[in-house]
């Protein structure tokens, strides 16, 4: 049997602690005399918790800021999906013991509502999957029904840009909850169904090919669709979107020992150029941006130049303040012409523009831009959710649309458990934005949300890829985004959330510890 003994004094009250027994780690935390143990590894990418920041209950991982209940391990923000693994402690005398070859099994939920209840989930993206899960997870007793265009059963569209595209992640290792997820939580997935009508008075969705749903609630996440460029050439052949599995799979193997040209400075374009350059595939890659700088939406341009030179450094070429006219071939890309009258040979052109909100089924609610608003609870209407990247939704610092994978399933996660009517049930006026960026296996992590970005201060340097960026808006301190200072970064996202973050003032007069100032 194996057994971790450890002291009182070896874990701070209301804190928490690694221990590292063979290759095994556990976290105990700790209130007063109260111990518990769980797996330390956090099951969303295997950050060790012990190097995150606790608040009270909560348990915030240093990554991707994943939070879990410090007095049960049960699951209170994504992007993990599920609950850690938990260990019972033992009193020895003046020591304590916990034994790790047996798991505490999580109590089965009690059962919420009847079985002839239906909730109908149009979208198999990060925001359905998360419906679904908290759903089954909370106990809930009625039909699931999950519909999703793709051929595919709900996915990590994160991978896809990253993992997937540089050869790390295989296509098998991508389902959510694990490919046997909708038969082990007996949801009903329809997989290559198209939702074409959604009657709010009879509660009747109509799908293509006539058939019709009758439902309790429905929930909309039906997600982006990718812009298209509007130039002469743009429907050559080798011109690809990168937003679906599909897309993913088909740009992998076009680009495999080709000049590959990325039109878009953003996230996935430059996710796609980090995973594609150099041992990826590409025979060279050359990145085309209309801005000044790499990633002007999200940060300064000195935090820009410091990405962008990551990607100088593998080669790949930059085109910024540029503008694509056409694009030249027969039949199939040849080249990607700009304004100055630059031409750039491309076998393969990558389309990373962004996307537009995909809410036809919500066509009279949704705005001229296509967001549809929602309150707290993420209704549109009355037993109508409307869930991530077509959600005007509220979160601590106002209404926004915010087209990120975190985000998204907050939203699943919320409108699941209003269903449920959880007690631990938390609006999104509650939550915080969050994202994240990976390349050359460099994390930059972004929490909050500034609309603009004319007002910063800087802790460290970016050049060094190790800092913390602050914007401010209307003398308050809305975003931070960062590189290298994991903790520091969770307990901004936790001051944020409470309301307590930092004033600008504060953080222009030096340098303090977050975490301490969070307690």
């Amino acid at each position: 049997m194996t057994q971790l003994n450890f002291q009182p004094s070896d874990v701070p009250d209301g804190g928490m602690k690694t221990f590292e027994i063979g290759d095994q780690k556990i976290l105990i935390t700790r209130d007063g005399d109260e111990y518990h143990a769980y797996d330390a590894i956090c099951p969303h990418a295997g950050a060790d918790l012990g190097q995150g920041v606790r608040c009270g209950v909560r348990i915030i991982c240093p990554w991707h800021h994943a939070t879990f209940h410090a007095a049960s391990g049960a699951l209170i923000e994504p992007p993990a999906l599920e609950g850690l693994k938990r260990y019972a402690v033992r009193r020895a005398g003046e020591s304590y013991t916990v034994e790790l070859d047996a798991e505490v099994p999580a109590s089965p939920p009690e059962p919420v509502g009847n079985d002839t209840d239906h909730t109908v989930i149009v979208g198999g993206g990060a925001a359905g999957f998360m419906v679904a899960q908290t759903l089954r997870a909370g106990g809930y007793a009625g039909r699931i029904t999950l519909l999703t265009r793709e051929a595919r059963a709900p996915y990590d569209r994160t991978a896809l840009s990253k993992a997937y595209l540089s050869g790390k992640k295989p296509s098998d290792k991508l389902a959510l909850g694990g490919p046997e997820w909708a038969q082990e939580h007996q949801i009903d997935l329809r997989e290559n169904v198209l939702a074409e009508r959604l009657d709010r008075q009879t509660k009747t969705l109509h799908l293509s090919g006539g058939e019709t749903l009758n439902y309790d609630q429905v929930l909309v996440a039906t997600g982006g669709t990718p812009n298209t460029l509007k130039v002469p050439g743009a429907e050559l052949e080798g011109v690809y979107p990168l937003r679906s599995f599909k897309d993913a799979e088909a740009l992998k193997a076009a680009a495999k020992g080709k000049h590959l040209v990325i039109i878009g400075a953003s996230f996935i374009g430059l996710e796609a150029a980090s995973s594609l350059v150099g041992e990826g595939g590409a025979a060279s890659v050359t990145v085309v941006g209309q801005d000044a700088e790499v990633l002007s939406k999200a940060v300064t341009a000195r935090v820009g130049r410091a990405l962008r030179s990551l990607h100088e450094d593998k080669g790949v070429v930059f085109h910024l303040n540029a503008e694509v006219v056409r694009l030249d071939g027969q039949g199939r890309v040849e080249a990607v012409i700009l304004k100055d009258g630059k031409r750039l040979d491309a076998d393969v052109v990558l389309l990373g523009i962004g996307v537009k909100p995909n809410a036809a089924l919500l066509a009279d609610l949704a705005d001229e831009k296509g967001a549809v608003s929602v309150d707290g609870t993420l209704h549109a209407a009355p037993d109508v959710y409307a869930l991530g990247d077509i959600a005007l939704a509220p979160s601590v610092l106002g209404n926004f649309r915010v087209e990120h994978w975190r985000v998204a399933l907050q939203h699943g996660m919320a409108a699941a458990q209003h269903i449920l009517q959880s007690p631990d049930q938390e609006p999104t006026s509650a939550r915080v934005p969050f994202f994240w960026t990976q390349q050359y296996g460099k994390s930059l992590r972004s929490v909050g949300h500034a609309e603009k970005l004319d007002d910063t201060h800087v802790w460290g340097e970016p050049e060094d890829l190790k800092f913390i960026e602050f914007a401010f808006e209307d003398g308050r301190t809305v975003a931070a985004s960062g590189m290298g200072r994991d903790a520091e970064l969770a307990a901004f996202d936790e001051l944020l959330r409470q309301g307590r973050a930092p004033t600008p003032a504060e953080l222009r007069a030096g340098e303090f510890s977050l975490a301490e100032r969070l307690g």
